[in-house]
């Protein structure tokens, strides 16, 4: 039941007249920003602090926005490859602390 609730609070808008967001900031404030917090501080989801050094390889942290993992729903159909991508590559540099940014995850068209 717990997590059913999560899952709806945590993923943004069920319109279907709702344009997708583009950027890095926009898609976290749409689909994440609920659970993880404005400033990725966390909050039902964990803080999204030094993604880059909690997850040195890029494709790890990927896998975890597109399959899922714990209490974390899988964004795979909800969100394209590229959109994952992004989100990702913004969470990584827009929450590093100091120099801890890591590669850019590469996106494809």
């Amino acid at each position: 039941m717990l997590a059913g609730a999560l899952l709806a609070a945590c993923g943004g808008s069920g319109d279907e007249s709702f344009t997708p967001p583009k950027s890095g900031a926009a898609i976290y404030s749409t689909y994440c920003a609920t659970c993880h917090g404005k400033q990725g501080q966390g909050f039902v989801g964990p803080a999204l602090t030094d993604m880059a050094l909690k997850y040195p390889n890029v494709a790890d942290e990927v896998s975890i926005v597109t399959n899922g993992k714990g209490q974390m729903p899988a964004w795979v159909g909800r969100l394209t490859a590229k959109q994952i991508a992004t989100v990702v590559d913004y969470t990584r540099t827009e929450f590093a602390s100091d120099a801890t940014v890591g590669p850019k995850v590469p996106t494809t068209p």
